[in-house]
């Protein structure tokens, strides 16, 4: 069957720009990979790519060893599910609904959520603490719940991998905690992949397996969060100077800018 996801030589060009110049790499079954890179460097659209909301131009995708090129529509959402960056507060459903549509990949001609569908359901909204809400208008929540119940309908579409851009933009620091908490328990419990596109640099080094840096539409470094959290990486990723001090419990390196002397 080959690795859970192969991106073999993908491009993309939008506007007469060259987005995504051809990126190449591979996760296996119960990896968590985070993607990081300057604005600009391709980062939403790779993402978008794998998640089937822009379509190839060149190169290919693999999900299980087969073509995207060759994956009907509800084969690959029964592979693959995307938790987009933008939170859209006027969907007309409550999270409960929301949560039950990502079943579609299974439902029947009728389309009636069985008792299996209903149960994954349940747990999903057990899992993400979104209970509580599950009920209200989508948007009466805030950001975080919303958060929250968009992880849910992930999880209870029941995938090998889960894609999120930029889980936690616009969240409070607590919040922003819960979801990198809520992301290592669904791995853990579900032994699924995840691939994350994230700014948040410190929290991926904490959580990832693996650190993919894209800049200018390519793969400048691929490695351990130590290998990628080093002065001359970042400076080469970025641009830009950066501290990094050991975590005091972990030992993991932290980033922090180098400011004014």
């Amino acid at each position: 069957m080959g690795k859970l996801l192969s991106i073999e030589n993908v491009r993309w060009r939008a506007g007469g720009k060259e987005i995504l110049r051809g990126v190449s790499f591979d996760m296996d079954l119960h990896q968590f990979v985070t993607v990081i890179g300057p604005n600009g460097a391709g980062k939403s659209t790779l993402i978008k790519q794998i998640a089937g909301v822009l379509p190839m131009q060149e190169g290919d995708i693999r999900l299980r060893g087969r073509s995207v090129r060759e994956l009907e529509g509800r084969e690959r959402a029964r592979i693959v599910a995307y938790v987009p960056q933008t939170r859209d507060p006027d969907i007309p459903f409550t999270p409960r609904e929301l949560v039950e549509q990502a079943r579609y990949p299974y439902l029947g001609a009728f389309g009636k959520l069985s008792q299996s569908d209903r149960r994954l359901v349940d747990q999903a909204i057990a899992l993400t603490r979104a209970g509580s809400f599950v009920d209200q208008p989508f948007g009466t929540l805030s950001g975080g719940e919303q958060q929250k119940v968009l992880i849910a309908a992930a999880i209870a579409q029941d995938t090998p991998l889960i894609l999120l851009d930029e889980p936690t933009t616009f969240l409070d620091p607590s919040v922003q905690d819960e979801v990198y908490e809520l992301l290592r328990q669904i791995r853990a419990e579900r032994r699924v992949s995840i691939l994350v596109v994230t700014h948040d640099l410190n929290r991926a080094i904490l959580s990832t397996d693996r650190m993919i840096a894209l800049r200018a539409g390519e793969i400048v470094r691929s490695g351990a969060p130590a290998e990628i959290a080093r002065e001359d990486v970042l400076r080469e990723v970025f641009g830009s100077e950066f501290l990094t001090i050991d975590h005091p419990t972990s030992g993991h390196p932290m980033i922090l800018p180098r400011g004014e002397s």
